[in-house]
């Protein structure tokens, strides 16, 4: 996973997530997602490990679209004293709101509830609760 060359601002205070996501709360490119169903971080090591799950699992069988990147430094200081500035990043994290689609399957050519056994399986790596979701039948025929 990549991690930011460069940011505005080297150290960041951490960001609080008590609200609810807006605008990446619907699918846009699969039928089927997964949807954050609390508010936390995502750290670096646990996307990487996801993903390589996720990949394996399903290889060539669906198309997996990631939402998520770090974007955030996470600092910590050494046992030291009080004073001395702010610790070096250590690692990278992302916070991510409640209703938030983190992950998308497009052209799956395994069935939904085979994807539904391996988003539950997957589910316990999380340091959220999530959710899957998928678009339904008849969705934009009853927009016109």
């Amino acid at each position: 996973m990549k991690i930011p060359k460069k940011t505005k601002y080297r150290k960041y205070y951490k960001i609080g997530v008590e609200k609810v996501e807006k605008n990446k709360n619907k699918l846009s490119f699969g039928q089927f997602g997964i949807k954050a169903y609390t508010n936390g971080y995502l750290k670096l090591a646990q996307m990487e490990r996801i993903k390589l799950d996720l990949v394996k699992k399903l290889k060539n069988k669906s198309n997996i679209f990631f939402n998520f990147n770090p974007i955030f430094g996470l600092t910590v200081k050494g046992a030291a004293r009080m004073g001395s500035g702010k610790g070096e990043i250590n690692d990278w994290y992302m916070p991510i709101r409640k209703g938030k689609i983190l992950i998308e399957f497009s052209n799956c050519k395994v069935p939904k509830e085979e994807i539904k056994k391996i988003v539950k399986y997957s589910s316990v790596k999380w340091p959220i609760l999530i959710n899957f979701t998928e678009i339904k039948k008849n969705f934009y025929e009853q927009i016109k």
